[in-house]
Order: C-alpha cells, then structure tokens, then sequence
C-alpha cells in the first residue's frame, strides 16, 4: 500500500476509535415464566430501580460510561478485582416484571466481560464512577440480585447468562464491567509500532539483497 493511501487508512481508523463505543449487542429471554418476552435496549435518559419498566416479559440492557481508566482498584462481585490502570466500560442488565417471575436468558456485548457488580453496595459506590448522570438510579437499598439470583448469574467471554432469576418488585439489575475500545491515542500507538516494524524490515529485506 502506497504512503498517501496508508495515511488514510490511519486516519480513518484514528476516527473510527475516536467515536466508538463499547456497547450491549444483543439479548434474549428463553426460558422462566417470563417467556416468551423481548430483549429491550434502553437510550437514556430512563430511569431505574423503583419499577420504572414494571414489564412481565422483557428483559432491559443499557450501556452506561465509557473509556473509564480506573484509578483505583476495582472489586466486582464475579471477575475478581479489576487492576487499577485498566480501562474498561460500564452496561446494567435489568429484570422488572410488575408481578412474580423468574427468568432465563442471555445477553451479549462487543467486549470481553470483566467482571460483575451485583451488590448493593457495590452498585450504589460505582454510580459516580460507572453510572451516567442522564439514568436516575433509584431504590438504591433494593438494588441488586437477591441471594437466589447469585448461583445463576454467571458470563462467558462476551456473554451474560442468565440461568434462573425470580422477581417481582422492584426487580433484579446488575452491573455488567467490559474491557473498552482503545481510545484514538492508543491506536496511533499501534499504528506507529506497526510502521516502525515496517520500516525494520525494509531495512533488512535491502541488507539481504546488498549481501
């Protein structure tokens, strides 16, 4: 590829981190009484936590903060502790039927999953630093999964699966912890390395051919 032509493509790709997201996918309710039922993905502003979606037969997703760098440490209730120096991006994942009833399913997301926050307190620590200021959290002594909900909570690679959750009011909500989209500086890293390995083996393609 000629040099305007890789230019462009570093700048494109340059535009491309710079805007993206790491976001819910996808979902699906395939078992429990609130089947059949959709997979709903919330856009802010909402509100969660005090029976605001209050559906029988949908489970909701919304993505929250992206491209946090942790300072600190991060605790998740499943993943373990996350290294401060990561950086990662926040979803929740919210079941809220208005009556009783249990739920299985899935839901994906473009980035490998971390870790889960499903405490209370867990949850009510990170709204400042994971949680967006155009979603009210509400209820926040009832927030989380009861203890029932823990052994089928459980994630894989880019997947929550949802084995077994029972609720009725005000529902089940976790928050779900990815890796993030490398923002535009880390791309011209890349980007730069990749020329520079280049640009070595040029050299040593025209030293082999002047031996």
């Amino acid at each position: 590829m000629c040099k305007p032509l890789l230019l462009l493509a570093a700048a494109s790709t340059l535009g491309l981190a710079s805007a993206a997201t790491a976001a819910v996918t996808g979902g699906a309710i395939t078992g429990g009484s609130a089947h059949p039922g959709s997979f709903i993905l919330l856009t802010p502003p909402f509100a969660v936590g005090n029976n605001n979606q209050s559906n029988n037969h949908a489970l909701f997703a919304f993505n929250e903060k992206q491209n946090v760098l942790l300072a600190a440490p991060l605790v998740t209730d499943l993943g373990g502790t996350i290294a401060a120096g990561t950086r990662v991006a926040s979803h929740g994942v919210v079941f809220d039927p208005k009556g009783s009833r249990t739920l299985v399913g899935s839901v994906s997301f473009d980035r490998p999953i971390l870790g889960l926050i499903w405490q209370t307190r867990g949850l009510v620590a990170t709204d400042g630093l994971l949680g967006l200021p155009t979603i009210t959290y509400n209820s926040p002594p009832a927030r989380g999964l009861e203890r029932r909900d823990i052994p089928g909570t459980s994630f894989v690679g880019n997947t929550l699966f949802i084995n077994d959750w029972a609720a009725s009011s005000p529902g089940d909500n976790i928050r779900v912890i990815t890796s993030a989209i490398p923002e535009a500086a880390t791309w011209a890293m890349l980007i730069a390395g990749f020329g520079l390995i280049g640009v070595a083996a040029r050299r040593r393609k025209k030293a082999t051919v002047l031996a």
